[in-house]
């Protein structure tokens, strides 16, 4: 047993999807893994656990003979911070060891992966919307992540419905003649905006598909459009408004506040970014800064934490190198982004 190879799980737990690496404590990605979503309030426990169940075996059965696992790490989109031992039993129990395992919400791990811990405020824009900050003495605030039915402000669901509001609003003369109509119409494929009433209202018509409206919004709108640019500028403002709440709740004094980006439409949609910073700049004097890791690595780091690892700057290089070549491998393996939709890069405005 002296002799087994000391190994570390972390798994980035989606809406959608959920990644999984196992690294060693230099650092090096072993073995890398994906599955469905581990949000067991958005699908069934039963789903969820299904879904670790294959993460673990799968990494298990990727890594070389003689490994022993010290410690797991778990960011579910299903938390907003801390899971109670009674939501960890639920979704762990009997998968991996529940005395060596921390399950967390996933915008943490994403946040430990941006700066390792370090205070400032993680802004995640993807399908939908979170915020976390983090004080000069540790302390948290989230805000956001409430879903596509209570929040999500300046995500990408949020900008596909306002495309489709503004398109209607245009057909029926009660808004601004807007490009968006056509882009609406093609996304749907019908001659007739009412057709898209029984394919929205459709149960299988899903969030992710409100998103990815955006990202062909951003690819076919017309750059000049003043109703597209308004949606945008208002989702970075909204984005803006909610990571200044998270930092005031937390009191955070450093200045300039750290930003980190992570989600398509705040990494890629040039116009929401430069409203939000722009709208940020009003209120904190704040710096965008690149994300050390990748969310998924967050967890890893975190793990490597837990079971008494250092993680100095030669296991963060060696965490990104190794699992970036892993990327390269499998193309199913995400570089980048939490509750993520693919919005492709906005036209620069004329």
């Amino acid at each position: 047993m002296s002799d087994a190879l000391p190994v570390v799980i972390g798994i980035d737990g989606g809406g959608t999807y959920s990644f999984g690496v196992a690294v060693d404590p230099s650092g090096q990605a072993l073995a890398t893994a994906k599955a469905g979503s581990l949000n067991f309030f958005g699908t069934s426990l039963q789903e969820a656990r299904r879904s670790l169940t294959q993460l673990v075996h799968s990494l298990e059965t990727a890594l070389p003979l003689g490994n022993q696992l010290r410690y797991t790490v778990i960011g579910s989109a299903a938390l907003f911070s801390e899971a109670t031992p009674r939501e960890k039993e639920m979704l762990c129990r009997g998968i991996v060891p529940l005395e060596t395992t921390r399950l967390v919400s996933d915008v943490m791990t994403a946040y430990h992966a941006a700066g390792l811990g370090k205070p400032g405020v993680l802004i995640v824009g993807g399908t939908g919307s979170s915020f976390l900050a983090r004080n000069e003495r540790g302390e948290f605030a989230q805000v956001g992540a409430w879903g596509h039915l209570l929040g999500d402000e300046g995500g990408a669901y949020w900008i596909g419905r306002e495309c489709i509001r503004a398109a209607i609003a245009a057909s029926e003369g009660t808004g601004p003649a807007t490009c968006l109509l056509g882009v609406v119409l093609r996304w749907f494929d019908v001659k007739s905006l009412t057709d898209i009433v029984p394919i929205i209202y459709s149960p299988k018509y899903s969030k992710d598909r409100f998103a990815a409206l955006a990202g062909f919004a951003a690819q076919q709108a017309e750059p000049s459009d003043p109703v597209w640019l308004r949606i945008c500028e208002n989702a970075g403002r909204e984005l803006a408004r909610q990571a200044v709440a998270a930092a005031r709740l937390v009191d955070l004094r450093i200045r300039p506040v750290p930003i980190w980006l992570n989600g398509s439409v705040v990494r890629h949609n040039a116009v929401v970014r430069e409203s939000l910073f722009r709208a940020m700049q009003e209120d904190l004097n704040v710096q965008d800064q690149p994300m050390l890791l990748a969310p998924l690595l967050g967890a890893a780091a975190l793990a490597l934490n837990a079971a008494g690892f250092d993680v100095g700057p030669e296991v963060v290089t060696r965490l990104a190198t190794s699992y970036a070549a892993a990327g390269t491998a499998s193309s199913a393996l995400p570089t980048s982004g939490v509750g993520t939709a693919a919005t492709p890069t906005a036209p620069e405005p004329n």
